[in-house]
């Protein structure tokens, strides 16, 4: 009988597990006439793909999947910082505007009327402040207090928007979020 030590059941493991990470010598993201990211790898050509990240929130900067226009996953990149330059400005545009999330910078009004909160706030993006605003459903799933002290909210339309550090905020805007805390 043959035993086995854990490294080589570890290798074995990772052999059986291919997360299909990029390999970089056959990979080029370029930009489209159209405007969509386009991405040449292992001899194909794929005129538009999606990018996703595996941790939006925890590890935004690690593994990115890549996926054709189908959504068929074609690889992922372990990290941002293995590209190079010009490949990184490339994949990190599409992927700020794939994760577009603007900061809200105060909370002017909150109101709930029939499942729906509705939120009237103030909020940077893209280097200007603007007035939005915007409805939340199921607030338990969509209004989230993360343990580094910033706050995300998703509105029905899918938007995403974040508090950098709830204690930055003023008292007015915390008073009326409080009650959506959880």
């Amino acid at each position: 009988m043959e035993t086995t030590t854990n490294t080589q059941m570890t290798i074995g493991l990772a052999e059986a597990i291919d997360l299909g990470l990029m390999d970089h010598d056959k990979a080029e993201f370029y930009e489209t006439p159209g405007g969509f990211t386009g991405f040449r790898y292992n001899g194909e050509d794929y005129k538009r793909i999606v990018l996703r990240r595996a941790t939006p929130i925890a590890d935004p900067s690690a593994y990115i999947s890549v996926a054709d226009h189908e959504n068929k996953e074609i690889c992922v990149i372990r990290s941002l910082s293995d590209l190079s330059d010009d490949q990184l400005k490339i994949v990190s545009g599409e992927l700020d505007r794939r994760y577009y999330c603007p900061e809200i910078v105060e909370i002017k009004s909150v109101k709930d009327k029939m499942g729906y909160i509705y939120m009237e706030m103030r909020v940077t993006g893209r280097g200007e402040a603007f007035d939005k605003n915007c409805a939340v459903k199921d607030v338990s799933k969509n209004i989230r207090l993360l343990d580094d002290g910033r706050l995300i909210v998703f509105d029905v339309d899918g938007n995403r928007y974040i508090v950098q550090d709830m204690s930055a905020l003023d008292k007015k805007s915390v008073r009326r979020l409080e009650p959506y805390l959880f």
